[in-house]
């Protein structure tokens, strides 16, 4: 299967699309799936959706879905637009939010309706309220595995695939002060994916999953690897050690990349295991990031599960 390369995002998904159409590109938990054609398709339908909505290049969108296959949609829609993106982490709340979308100038707020036992759409109400009273402009869309629909033929022409305008704002909590934004282009993210397959040495035969916030930037930067390559990716909405542990063993995934915490998590669950059982015997390296690692994890994870242990990276 050919790696491709592009200049912009939107550009990978048209190169990805055209190499390998009717390649798995992505499965959730409930079974559902997209082949690399579809995600094309269904994101040009999505983007005529927004764009009905009056969303278009420039303009910044803020959206705050769990890690679902339309958070996927989203983000590939919204590159078809030119739209600057602004993922945030399902965590964040009232004063997060607010902050980062009067300082982002969001145009848009995408939410859940309720989701993990939280009204995010009553407090995206309260913040677009706040804010359109002091004369700003943000209105809410409210989405349930469910995105706007239109006619792809009603679309403008893709954004330049070789303009290096910024794209992505991603925000820090703010645990100590106010939230903190870094700015991306697609090329900074590509740039970083691309080290990131180089190094793991990933290939269209992994399988990855993605058991952590699709918001964070790890869940992007896995995005356009994923492009790159043509690697299928299983997108588990919320993490609980039973259930993604029973996914990731049925989806045989290759590289099972999450933060300090999961790997605890899965280190935990083989000790139940007869000797001499792996727990994931397709997993050949255990991708780190978002919090500091002991380094006694990395020897036990190689140890006990099998792979190289588990390889660092930063976003």
């Amino acid at each position: 299967m050919p790696n491709v390369e592009g200049g912009s995002l939107w550009e990978l998904v048209e190169r990805r699309a055209a190499a390998t159409p009717a390649d798995l590109a992505a499965i959730d938990e409930d079974g559902r799936t997209l082949t690399w054609d579809e995600v094309k398709t269904r994101a040009e339908q999505v983007a005529a959706g927004l764009a009905a909505r009056g969303i278009g290049a420039g303009d910044v969108v803020s959206w705050q879905l769990p890690t679902w296959l339309e958070s996927k949609l989203l983000v590939l829609a919204l590159a078809r637009l030119g739209a600057i993106q602004n993922p945030m982490l399902p965590i964040y709340r009232e004063r997060e939010v607010g902050f980062i979308v009067r300082q982002a100038r969001s145009k848009l707020l995408v939410v859940p309706s309720t989701w993990n036992g939280f009204d995010f759409e009553a407090m995206a109400g309260s913040i677009a309220a706040d804010v359109n009273a002091s004369g700003g402009s943000l209105e809410v869309l409210v989405a349930d595995k469910a995105l706007p629909q239109g006619d792809p033929a009603t679309l403008p022409p893709p954004p330049d695939p070789e303009a290096d305008a910024v794209r992505w704002y991603f925000y820090t909590s703010g645990t100590t002060a106010d939230p903190k934004g870094a700015q991306h282009t697609d090329r900074t993210i590509l740039a970083s994916a691309l080290g990131m397959n180089a190094c793991l040495e990933v290939t269209d035969a992994d399988r990855n999953a993605v058991v952590f916030p699709f918001t964070h930037i790890g869940g992007i930067g896995w995005l356009f690897s994923a492009l790159v390559v043509g690697f299928p990716t299983v997108y588990i909405e919320r993490f609980d050690p039973a259930r993604t542990v029973a996914l990731i063993q049925e989806h045989q995934v290759t590289m099972a990349g999450a933060g300090t915490p999961f790997h605890m998590a899965y280190l935990a669950a083989p000790r139940q295991l007869p000797a001499g059982e792996r727990l994931f015997p397709s997993v050949r390296v255990y991708c780190g990031g978002g919090a500091p690692k002991p380094p006694q994890l990395h020897y036990d994870i190689k140890a006990e599960m099998g792979g190289v242990g588990i390889v660092s990276g930063y976003g």
